[in-house]
């Protein structure tokens, strides 16, 4: 049963429920009325038996003494002696007419078990509270009335009113009902309307009915915001194939290029044939490279956690500087760093998050810029840093800085794959911290990567180590 189905019939459940609570109260009412008049015939059939008796009867009001009747109002009843099928009109109210009640046709002999009926006139259509009475001892019965015009205007404007109540309870659940359909399942049939469109192929269409403040407007604004996350996705991976596929295809097209040229003849003497197969070579570790950093991205992604083990953190940084300083011993390279900050993680990761931050430093940097290293603890929280004095980059470029294979040289003539910080940032989120960076253009770049701290142990605080081979 559908959600519309299941509020339809709980709508139409609810006005029936009003309406026989409405037909209760209807008729209690008028029963209560009924009581009240059916009392008054009681207690006026004493007086009104007196009055019409062809001779004096003795007078017993029906119940205790406290039961009186105020004989003046005794004009408000219709009274009237019927023998042999004569009747004989002793009191009609004002403000009936000429209108006389039916005789009802059981007619009581006692005060204590009187019949009263409800019947119609002979002259119009008012109806009356009736009572036959036969008196004792003689062939005369005595007719009793009351009108009932009174009770009957006041429950036909009580029908009356409850009808118009009625109808504005319908009117308001009726409103209500448009509203919900509209404002409560409309976005949801627009959710499913969407969804099928996507299934065929538009992965444009989106939720357009909106409303923050409903639980159904929440609903298409989480599956908007899901879609658009979805087509993120999709963009991303499909720039992440251009980029692969844009790396790969020069080393691939070298190779290819090389190998058609020795299939051709071309490479006959020994030089040729050594740069050729330098190339390859070179082409080969470009290529290699390349994959094995898209092999470690799609590992962190996949979220494979990595060997954890007590690792030296300041050591390793020194090692990595070491390194750095070896390969490009034209260069400055501080570090700031406690005698021994112990991490658990992964060695060979935490040694590339390093090694990736320090290359990059010197990489685009100009080679009189000086580079810093500097490794802190604050409480339980180590903070590496990493910083340059070179040009950095515009507020743009850093913001693109952590995505993959995008660098700042469009043009791709440096080198580099651009996957060394996306490679940073998925070993740090890794390790459970977090990688920030902050770049001007004339101050340089600064990389902060915050690790959680398993033991730190320092037996030289705040060494300076500086490496300057020239």
């Amino acid at each position: 049963m559908s959600l519309r189905l299941r509020l339809t019939f709980a709508a139409t459940l609810l006005l029936a429920l009003i309406s026989l609570l409405g037909v209760f109260l209807v008729h209690s009412v008028g029963s209560s009325e009924l009581q009240q008049v059916d009392q008054q015939l009681k207690n006026a059939l004493p007086v009104a038996q007196t009055i019409g008796a062809p001779a004096p009867l003795p007078f017993h009001p029906v119940g205790s003494s406290q039961q009186t009747f105020n004989t003046s109002r005794i004009s408000a009843y219709y009274i009237a002696t019927i023998t042999y099928g004569q009747r004989n009109v002793i009191s009609t109210p004002l403000d009936t007419g000429r209108a006389a009640p039916q005789i009802p046709h059981v007619a009581s002999t006692s005060l204590r078990d009187i019949k009263i009926f409800s019947v119609g006139s002979t002259a119009n259509s008012l109806r009356w509270r009736a009572v036959l009475f036969a008196l004792p001892h003689s062939h005369t019965d005595m007719l009793v009335a009351v009108s009932l015009a009174q009770i009957d205007a006041t429950m036909s404007f009580f029908r009356l009113a409850f009808l118009l109540a009625g109808l504005v309870v319908l009117a308001v659940v009726a409103a209500t009902g448009f509203w919900i359909a509209r404002l409560g399942l409309r976005p949801i049939a627009e959710v499913t309307e969407v969804a099928d469109a996507i299934t065929a192929g538009d992965r444009t269409r989106r939720v357009t009915m909106v409303r923050r403040k409903t639980e159904a407007g929440k609903l298409a604004l989480a599956f908007n915001m899901m879609l658009d996350e979805q087509l993120s996705l999709e963009v991303q991976l499909r720039q992440f194939v251009a980029d692969a596929s844009h790396e790969l295809r020069t080393p691939v097209s070298v190779i290819l290029g090389i190998t058609e040229l020795w299939r051709q003849g071309e490479l006959r003497n020994g030089e040729e044939r050594d740069e050729a197969i330098h190339r390859i070579g070179v082409s080969g570790n470009q290529m290699g490279k390349l994959v094995e950093e898209l092999l470690l991205l799609a590992r962190l992604d996949e979220g494979r956690l990595m060997d954890r083990v007590r690792v030296d953190l300041a050591r390793l940084i020194q090692e990595v500087v070491a390194d750095a300083s070896t390969t490009d011993p034209h260069r400055i390279i501080a570090v700031k760093a406690p005698g021994s900050v112990i991490v658990q993680g992964d060695p060979s990761g935490l040694r590339r998050v390093v090694a990736n931050l320090v290359n990059n430093a010197l990489r685009y940097t100009p080679h009189d810029a000086a580079v810093e290293v500097r490794l802190s603890v604050n409480g339980d929280t180590v903070m590496l840093e990493v910083e340059d004095s070179g040009p950095g980059m515009t507020h743009e470029e850093a913001s693109h800085a952590f995505d993959r294979f995008w660098r700042a040289d469009v043009s791709r003539s440096r080198s580099g794959t651009g996957l060394g910080l996306p490679i940073v940032r998925s070993i740090v989120v890794a390790h459970g911290g977090d990688v920030t960076l902050q770049s001007d253009s004339v101050a340089g770049t600064r990389v902060m990567v915050t690790l959680p701290c398993g033991q730190t142990v320092s037996s030289e605080p705040n060494v300076v180590a500086v490496r300057l081979i020239d």
